[in-house]
């Protein structure tokens, strides 16, 4: 994906900014000062290559740095992989400008070819570059050396990503440049299947080119999506403030062929891994709770465990995941990831109908999957009530329809209840007198926040309970609803909850001097506020009228 700076301006690609092309065969041989060449260690040489008088190669294995090993599958590695190319090492727009990489992703580039290989415009490569262990050879060895390095770097077959997986692009005002124009027809008849156009980026850019660009790709008959280009700041409400200018350009994504919208998270702004982890959530739950879909997350492997300390507090979003391995599948997955929804496995794609390079794409795992994703009519509280008949029965039947709900997330009354659905927690169902003691207390807005569990039995006999991020509430026909959280319902269910000695509560939480209690059937849970501790306290309450 692009960053662009600025509304209006694009960065600069790869050849004017003078990074690297893509390494070609033979671009392991680099010039040395002396007029020779330098041959890296490890170049395959089929038995009985002739080399010139006193030539050797050398035998260490780390001066090929574009020889990838696999990572080990299922656990990472300590370090990544040498050759793990990430996008933010290769691409303009995921630097700031003047930016330069830390020692150890510079030591994990290719090495350059030389100027007579890459054309004008590219330097030599100093003689340390290619390590230590190399031998120098003189320079009327080089044709018969680059036609080797030809010969044996062709046979080496680059691994692509499954066929039958959709192949998509993803693009920004990048593809425009000059005046360019996509022709949507002929990416389309190139076999791609899905298109996701950059629509925002910060608080106040958009793309001039998103709503022409989405137009196209759906008259085409491509599914289509829009990602924003985050820029994490502080405080944490500014996410809010981007999914809110984002949604308002993207516009409705509840209808049939729209991908959910995408996050795009590849800088820190300046915030630590905890702030950034905060600024995500805010961002994806106001995207969800204003659209009624998972939004994904686009990312990359190092971003993920160096800048935000590897989480896996996001780990229920679906995972956009970039890595360019040259594998036939993305590899071992940061965060708690433990599948991803999208692979972009390149950034220097040919796609017909695209100027220049372009991100291309991998949908997991077939048609089936990419047109499900993309059915943006689906409601979630309403697929699990029409799939659960005895919902019928307890809920009754729905006032309206569902809205957004603090917290993120959605919410649908019904008359003897409600549903909310969230990312986090999937969809939940309350009634009764549960529900009506969760909305006395705010609902999703209030101390209990959003619900974790649907209703389910207590070990006390008779009793009902409900479990949310803020604590529970407790029913039972003779006690009525009750709520309990923070450090008592913490005692009350280290001494064993409703099976134990105390009962089930008969109070909600109530203020005494220097603190808070709450009473249950056979004593009471009083916090101090001095302490912050609990001291139990073994005398009858009364029974209360029930409410």
């Amino acid at each position: 994906m692009r960053l662009t700076h600025h509304p209006g301006r694009h960065h600069q690609d790869l050849a004017a900014a003078g990074a690297a092309d893509p390494l070609l065969p033979g671009a392991g041989l680099s010039w040395a000062e002396d007029g020779g060449i330098q041959v890296p260690a490890g170049t395959p040489l089929p038995s009985g290559t002739p080399l010139p008088p006193g030539a050797a190669l050398a035998s260490h294995p780390d001066a090929i740095p574009h020889q990838r090993r696999a990572p080990v599958r299922g656990l990472p590695p300590a370090r990544l992989p040498a050759g793990d190319r990430r996008p933010g090492d290769r691409r303009p727009g995921r630097r700031p400008p003047g930016h330069r990489p830390p020692a150890h992703e510079r030591a994990a580039r290719p090495l350059k070819a030389p100027a007579a290989a890459r054309g004008a415009g590219g330097a030599a490569a100093p003689a340390d570059e290619a390590g230590p262990a190399v031998r120098r050879l003189p320079r009327v060895a080089l044709v018969a050396m680059t036609a080797l390095a030809l010969s044996t770097t062709a046979t080496v077959a680059t691994a692509a990503p499954n066929p039958a997986w959709p192949r998509g692009v993803d693009v920004s005002s990048w593809q425009h440049q000059n005046g360019a124009s996509i022709d949507w027809n002929a990416v389309k008849a190139a076999g791609n299947s899905f298109a996701v156009i950059k629509a925002t980026e910060g608080t106040t850019y958009t793309n001039p080119h998103f709503v022409a660009d989405r137009a196209g790709a759906q008259a085409a008959g491509l599914v289509v999506g829009a990602y924003h280009y985050a820029k994490p700041a502080l405080p944490i409400s500014t996410a809010v403030d981007q999914a809110r200018h984002f949604l308002s350009k993207v516009g409705d994504t509840k209808t049939p062929g729209q991908l959910a919208p995408v996050l795009d998270l590849e800088i820190t702004g300046g915030l630590s891994p905890a702030d950034l982890t905060a600024w995500a959530q805010a961002f994806l739950r106001e995207v969800e709770s204003l659209t009624g879909r998972p939004p994904i997350l686009y990312t990359y492997r190092s971003f993920w465990t160096d800048k935000i300390a590897n989480t896996s507090a996001l780990a229920k979003y679906p995972l956009w995941f970039a890595i360019y391995n040259e594998n036939p599948d993305p590899g071992w997955l940061p965060g708690g990831w433990q599948k991803w929804l999208i692979w972009q496995y390149t950034s220097s794609g040919s796609v017909p109908g695209i100027s220049g390079r372009a991100d291309v794409n991998a949908f997991c795992c077939g048609p089936a999957d990419l047109a499900a994703s993309a059915d943006g009519t689906r409601d979630e509280i309403a697929a699990r009530y029409a799939a659960e008949p005895l919902l019928h029965l307890s809920l009754g039947a729905p006032v309206r329809a569902e809205g957004p709900a603090g917290g993120g997330g959605r919410w649908q009354p019904f008359t003897n209840g409600l549903m909310f659905w969230s990312v986090d927690t999937g969809t939940r169902a309350l009634f009764g007198a549960i529900a009506q003691k969760y909305l006395a207390y705010g609902g999703s807005n209030g101390s209990l926040r959003r619900p974790l569990e649907d209703i389910s039995w207590t070990s006390a006999p008779e009793g009902l309970q409900a479990v949310f991020e803020g604590g529970r509430i407790y029913w039972h026909p003779a006690l009525g609803a009750w709520v309990v959280r923070g450090e008592i319902l913490n005692r009350y269910l280290a001494l064993g909850g409703s099976g134990a000695w105390l009962g089930l509560p008969v109070s909600d939480e109530y203020d005494v001097p220097g603190g808070r209690e709450s009473a249950f059937q056979h004593g009471k849970l009083r916090w101090s506020s001095t302490t912050n501790q609990v001291t139990e306290i073994r005398e009858p309450a009364p029974p209360p009228a029930v409410p």
